[in-house]
């Protein structure tokens, strides 16, 4: 593939370049551009040859091609020579020499990188100018390169995003599968989001991508940074795995209905604990030992008492021993001391435990909070009745001074605005000096309406400008571009010319009209005309050019709607411009 020959195909139909490009030395391939369009091709590989394309198509016989070059006219060319001997008709020559451009472009486009050569020129007379779109020919091309190193070195990563640059895509005859990305060329979607939404081949909607950027209607752009390392995370194979994974663990087998009224059917709480302590007796106090009183061991302390327990809870409780200390000295005094002791044959009083002091605040809480909130209510209730009356306004005993409507007294500050401060100029017969006013050159301003001539204001919505013309034609407010074509004409230098390119009766052909120019502001207006059968259609022109030569020069640069042989461009001088058919 030849990146040098795609480029610099596309930087000549931006430029709208007017030349002959030629591509390689012998054989070559040779293309004519006028106003950046193609219009003819030729080259010397024999795979590119007309008479190679006719055989190839069966328009004619190898048999009929060998007769035919051996009884040439001599002056006249190829294609002549086999119409006027019958073997083709004209229409089969046309559609094969467009064929024969469309391969040559593709030809270009696949060779080896050779920089090409090209010399900006007029065009010769001789130079068939075929109606060809360009666009539809250089898309072919690019959606027929095969070679996708060189396609992906040109176009880049495919995480781009393609922005439509405010141009319609209608006018290009799409496959069905790049038909639907027209209205996803936003921006939103990368290149690999718009292959899986048209179903086609990355590389394939690549190349289309790559076609609109050069064709200067659409800009790629990456993504952020985060949205690509996200995109090589999905697009990069799953990393093997270090170890083996392990066994699933083994699914739980549901138990059967039997099972779980069994298992429903079971006390939740287990109470054997209790039953244990209830059966339980416990074991008898042991008899305490009584000593004599006089009985006097020293040096062996009193024994201690067993501890007594209880058969309600099974423990038992030490009696609390009565321990003298010794005497303190005089200086210190204390307060006398209780001791409380315990005959060891008598089981102390068990005392009741001391009650939380939780419960006691948790049951004064519920209480307290509904006091808060009833307070709460019945303040907010007061607030608002209190809000409601002062909102009320109390009436006062000077209310009819209130009203604002009373202050008309207060006007007549007004009445000094019309003094009667006019009225000491009572004298009226000083009103002789009126004369004066009617001496003044009023009568005299009126000269100065003149200036009312400013139809000028009036002429500018008519429209000498061509962007209003424009407007009114893309609008289709005829009645306004008609007149604007009428000022158009008597504007118009004596002797100049302008092109008619069509004669419509229909208002949405002639709001069409100026999105054909790629210029973008074509010099065009409007002019009514009067048909055979009565009805009224308009003429479309184009231009103001000093010559007829210079119309003509122009009709030939027209887009190649207008370039079909029936309704071929006409020039009429501004002051012949028919009016009925």
């Amino acid at each position: 593939m030849s990146l040098l020959a795609l480029q610099d195909l596309f930087r000549r139909y931006r430029d709208r370049a007017t030349g002959v490009w030629k591509l390689g030395q012998e054989p070559s391939r040779t293309i004519y551009f006028d106003y950046g369009d193609t219009v003819f091709a030729q080259s010397t590989h024999l795979a590119d040859r007309l008479t190679t394309i006719l055989v190839e198509r069966g328009r004619i016989t190898q048999a009929q091609m060998d007769y035919a070059l051996a009884n040439l006219k001599p002056g006249i060319s190829i294609g002549k020579n086999l119409i006027e001997m019958g073997f083709i008709t004209q229409r089969d020559l046309l559609d094969v020499a467009k064929i024969q451009v469309e391969r040559i472009i593709f030809g270009c486009l696949g060779q080896p990188d050779v920089l090409p050569v090209f010399e900006a020129r007029e065009l010769d007379a001789h130079v068939v100018r075929l109606p060809l779109n360009t666009a539809q020919l250089l898309l072919g091309g690019m959606l027929a390169i095969q070679n996708r190193e060189s396609l992906l070195e040109l176009l880049g990563p495919l995480n781009q995003v393609v922005v439509l640059q405010g141009r319609s895509l209608l006018d290009l005859s799409l496959p069905p599968d790049l038909g639907r990305l027209t209205s996803l060329l936003d921006g939103t979607h990368t290149l690999l989001e718009l292959s899986r939404e048209a179903q086609a081949e990355p590389m394939r909607v690549g190349a289309f991508a790559l076609f609109l950027r050069e064709m200067g209607w659409a800009r790629l752009h990456e993504m952020p940074p985060v949205d690509r390392q996200a995109l090589d995370l999905a697009l990069s194979p799953e990393p093997e795995p270090l170890s083996e994974p392990l066994p699933e663990p083994p699914a739980e087998v549901a138990p059967s209905l039997f099972e779980t009224i069994q298992e429903a059917a079971r006390p939740t709480t287990n109470l054997e604990h209790l039953s244990q302590a209830l059966d339980e007796v416990p074991p008898p106090a042991p008899e305490p030992l009584y000593l004599p009183d006089n009985l006097q061991l020293p040096g062996i302390p009193d024994p201690a008492p067993e501890p007594d327990v209880h058969a309600e809870t099974g423990q038992a409780e030490l009696p609390t021993p009565s321990v003298e200390l010794p005497p303190l000295p005089e200086a210190v005094e204390e307060a006398p001391r209780v001791l409380l002791t315990v005959p060891p044959g008598e089981a102390p009083e068990e005392l009741p435990p001391p009650e939380p002091e939780m419960p006691a605040s948790s049951s004064l809480r519920w209480p307290v909070v509904g006091l808060v909130l009833a307070a709460c209510l019945l303040g907010g209730f007061f607030l608002m009745r209190r809000r409601g009356r002062a909102s009320v306004p109390k009436p006062l005993p000077g209310e009819p001074v209130k009203a604002e409507p009373a202050k008309p007294p207060v006007e007549p500050a007004p009445s000094i605005a019309v003094p009667p401060a006019p009225e000491p100029p009572k004298a009226e017969p000083a009103e002789p000096p009126k004369a004066e006013p009617k001496a003044e050159p009023k009568p005299e301003l009126k000269p100065a309406a003149k200036p009312e001539p400013k139809p000028e204001p009036k002429a500018k919505p008519i429209g000498a400008s061509i962007s209003e013309r424009l407007e009114a034609l893309r609008k289709g407010d005829l009645t306004r571009a008609v007149a604007q074509g009428a000022q158009r004409v008597k504007e118009a230098p004596a002797g100049h010319f302008s092109l008619r390119l069509e004669i419509a009766c229909q208002g949405e052909t002639i709001r069409r009209v100026p999105d054909l120019f790629r210029d973008g502001k074509p010099d065009l207006f409007l002019l009514p005309m009067t048909l055979r059968d009565g009805r009224t259609c308009y003429q479309i022109l184009y231009g103001n050019f000093p010559s007829k030569e210079a119309a003509e020069r122009e009709a030939k640069r027209l887009p190649p709607a207008f370039q079909a042989e029936k309704d071929r461009p006409r020039v009429f001088r501004f002051t012949e411009i028919p009016k009925e058919q």
